[in-house]
Formats: structure tokens, sequence, C-alpha cells
């Protein structure tokens, strides 16, 4: 016997939307790949990021959300699991051929307690960021698990806005919302790309994001909020400076906790360090040198090309 979604499931799926890609085919080689390191364990594979975006996945490294049962094998080593529980998520790398060329992803693992503990309530904007954004659900065990995973990226769009908008003026368009929305949430962690990075994503899909702060705005907490006849939103805040301070201390717990991150990857993604000079090289322009000595040792050696991109200040 099927259960049917709960009305506030239903909703917080319609935030999220369908969720769907046209790249389902191409990706195929990846996604069977992980489903033969996760087994049953798997619940969902979402696709996110640049790739994602552009339409193309051989455009770069493609991003993917693994939602499993529980950490632990299959998929992962018991050392690797302990870690996931204690600083989700962690992130692996993959590779294999498709149809034209070599399909290369990072994937981070997340189990669905903390899907759902990490869209909704924690303090950290790591998780109700990320799955704030527009995704792809390219591989769900049943249509319950899809639909959960679209109420979760709904609850994300909630939670975002909730803990965004009381920091910010009103009387803006919606996508400008969310952009500010994001780049609070940007500024909470240790990142290369530009700080108007948020901006230039929500203008690449300005409908979308509009469409879903209107559609989440019945779910808000907010004292009040309405729009106007010129399209502007606008709410009012309980305690903007209660909410400013909040996000003063996301601000040096996310740091902190983002070069945690980066430790953690030293064991559990290979070609981390190639990756991330990567990544810096990617949103900046600068070319980091890679040695050998760094990709044995990235704890001895990698620490000196993370102070050189700091100094650089390309690190925000």
């Amino acid at each position: 016997m099927s259960v049917r979604p709960s009305d506030l499931t239903r909703d917080l799926a319609a935030v999220a939307g369908p969720c769907e890609t046209d790249q389902i085919t191409q990706l195929q080689p990846l996604i069977e790949l992980i489903r033969e390191r996760f087994g049953q364990q798997l619940v969902a594979i979402v696709y996110y990021g640049s790739c994602l975006r552009s339409g193309d996945p051989y455009d770069g490294l493609l991003d993917f959300y693994v939602i499993v049962e529980r950490y632990g094998p299959p998929g992962q080593a018991r050392l690797s699991a302990g870690f996931n529980r204690l600083i989700p998520p962690n992130v692996y790398y993959a590779e294999r051929d498709g149809a034209h060329g070599r399909l290369r992803c990072k994937y981070a693992v997340l189990s669905t307690a903390q899907l759902h503990a990490g869209t909704a309530r924690w303090f950290q904007s790591a998780i109700w960021g990320r799955f704030a954004q527009p995704i792809a659900i390219v591989f769900a065990r049943s249509d319950k698990a899809r639909t959960g995973v679209q109420a979760a990226c709904g609850q994300a769009v909630v939670t975002l806005l909730n803990r965004t908008l009381p920091a910010l003026k009103d009387g803006m368009a919606p996508a400008r919302a969310f952009a500010q929305a994001l780049a609070l949430s940007y500024a909470s962690e240790l990142r290369v790309e530009s700080s108007t990075r948020s901006q230039s994503l929500v203008e690449q899909d300005q409908h979308e994001y509009a469409r879903r702060i209107r559609t989440a705005l019945p779910m808000l907490g907010l004292t009040a909020q309405r729009q106007d006849s010129d399209g502007c939103l606008h709410w009012q805040p309980s305690d903007q400076s209660r909410t400013k301070r909040l996000w003063a201390l996301r601000r040096v717990v996310g740091k902190w906790l983002s070069v945690a991150r980066l430790l953690k990857a030293c064991f559990t993604f290979t070609d981390a360090v190639d990756y991330a000079a990567f990544k810096i090289e990617r949103h900046t322009g600068v070319s980091i040198p890679v040695n050998e000595r760094m990709r044995r040792h990235p704890l001895l050696f990698g620490w000196f090309a993370l102070w050189r991109v700091y100094r650089q200040r390309l690190l925000r």
C-alpha cells in the first residue's frame, strides 16, 4: 500500500518544482557507477551546479549529492562514514566514459536524516543554501523518495528566506531578494567565487527564482509579507539586529567548518589537491601549480598553496 504525501510535503515539493533535466541519458554512465557503489543504501542522486545550468555535462566537473539511507558500506569505508556523520558531507571523485568523451564528477554523500535536518534545522547554511537553488533529481529509488527530496529542497527555500529576509531591506524584486539571500549564505563559507556570484546565478534563471520565492511566501514565518502591483516584495522583520548578529556568527563558524571539510577531503577525496587548483583557476583565472609532493602529502604541503591563495584575496 502506497503512502500518500501530506499536504505540507506536496506544498514544499511545489516550491522546488519538478527538479528535472534533459541530460539524464548523457549522465547514465555516472548514475550507474554510483548505483553500483552504494547498492540498496542509495535513495536518490541530486544533480546541481554549473554543468546543470549550462546544459552540457562535458563542460567541466559534474556536481552530485548522493542521498543514502545510512552511512557506511557499501559505498563508504567505516572511518569515512564516521567523518560523514561528524562533519557532513564527505566528497568523492568518480569518472567514466560517456558518449562524447570522459565524464568527471564529484559527489557529496548525505543521509536522508541529515538532508532533512540540514534543510530545516541546522544553524549553518551549507545545506539549506545549496538545496534552495535549482536541482535535478536524476535518480530516485521510488516516487516517495523523489517527493521527499523535492520537499527537502522546498524546505531549504523556506529556511533560506526565513533566515535571510529579516536581515535585508524590504521592497525589492523577488529575484533580487533571492540573490541577496544567497549572498549571505555564500559569505558564510570559504569560497573562491566572486562576491557577485549569487547575483550572476540568479540572473541566469530569474523567472525560476522569482517563482520559488512567490510560492514559498505563504509558508514563511515573517510577521507580514506582500507583493505590490509593481512586483516588489515587502516584509516586516521581527528583530533585524538579532538576525544580523546570527549571520555574523555564521560567517565565523562557517569559515572554520570550511577549513575542516578541506582537511577531511584530504582523506576522502581522490585528487583533492588537483580539484582545488582546478576550482580556483576556473573561478579566478589564477593557476596554482600542483606537484607530486603536494599530491602525496596534502596535509603537510597543501597549506603553502592555501596560504598563497588567501594572501591574494582569492578566498572569501
